[in-house]
C-alpha cells in the first residue's frame, strides 16, 4: 500500500499521466515509491503495515525489550534461544499476556514489558515476528507525499527539452515563471508549504535505539 497513489496525485494536481505525458505513468509510478523511502527515511518508521518475520535480535537482560522497529502493531511471535551461541539451537517461546503469559506490548513505545521470564542478556538470543507502522497512513503523510511529488514532477518538466522552451510551466496549481535560463520564480510558497509539512510529520519520527 502506497501513501498516495497515481489516481491521488492526479486529482491534487487536475491532469493525467500516461505514456505520453511528463513525466510518464511508469516514471509517476517511481516517483511515488521514491518519496514514500524519503519519508521513511527520514521518520525511521513505516506508515504501512510492514511485517519482520523471524528477526534475530539481542537482548539487554532488561525488562523493558526494546524492538528495532516502532509502532508496534503486533507480535505473533518471540522466542529465546535456549541453546545458545555455538550449540544447537533451541527456541523457547515466550508469550503475550497480563496475567499467567510473559510481556505485555506497549505499542507507541515498541516495547516489550516483560513481568516474568525476563530474557538473559545475549547476542542474537531472541527471534521474533510482527508487524509494525501504522494501520493507515496519517493525513500528515498524505500531504507530504503529494507536495514531495509534486516537487519531482516540476524538475522533471524543468529539465524536459519540451517544457524548456517556455516560459512558463503549470503543475496542477503552481505556475513557474522563468526570466532567463537560470532563473526560476514562484516557488517559494511552494517551498514554504514543502517545509511546514516535513515539520507536521516530524512528529512522526521515531528514536533510535
Amino acid at each position: 500500500m502506497a501513501y498516495i497513489t497515481e489516481a491521488d496525485l492526479e486529482s491534487y494536481l487536475g491532469e493525467t499521466f500516461d505514456t505520453t505525458s511528463v513525466p510518464t505513468s511508469a516514471e509517476v509510478t517511481e516517483i511515488i515509491a521514491r518519496t514514500q523511502a524519503k519519508i521513511d527515511t527520514f521518520t525511521r518508521t513505516s506508515f504501512e503495515a510492514t511485517t519482520e518475520s523471524a528477526q534475530i535480535l539481542d537482548s539487554d537482560g532488561l525488562q523493558r525489550f526494546r524492538m528495532p522497529r516502532m509502532p508496534l502493531i503486533s507480535v505473533s511471535s518471540f522466542e529465546i534461544d535456549v541453546g545458545g551461541l555455538g550449540n544447537t539451537t533451541d527456541w523457547e517461546a515466550r508469550t503475550e499476556g497480563r496475567q499467567t503469559e510473559d510481556f505485555v506490548v506497549l505499542k507507541e513505545e515498541g516495547i516489550l514489558y516483560f513481568h516474568r521470564n525476563v530474557p538473559r542478556a545475549g547476542v542474537q538470543n531472541c527471534r521474533a515476528t510482527y508487524v509494525y507502522g501504522y494501520s493507515t497512513v496519517p493525513k500528515e503523510v498524505e500531504n507530504l507525499a503529494l507536495l514531495l511529488c509534486t516537487q519531482a514532477i516540476v524538475r522533471s518538466r524543468l529539465a524536459d527539452n519540451v517544457y524548456s522552451s517556455q516560459d512558463s510551466i503549470t503543475v496542477g496549481p503552481i505556475t513557474i515563471s522563468k526570466a532567463g535560463s537560470n532563473t526560476i520564480k514562484g516557488l517559494e510558497e511552494f517551498n514554504t508549504q514543502v517545509n511546514e509539512a516535513w515539520k507536521e510529520v516530524g512528529v512522526f519520527r521515531t528514536t533510535l535505539h
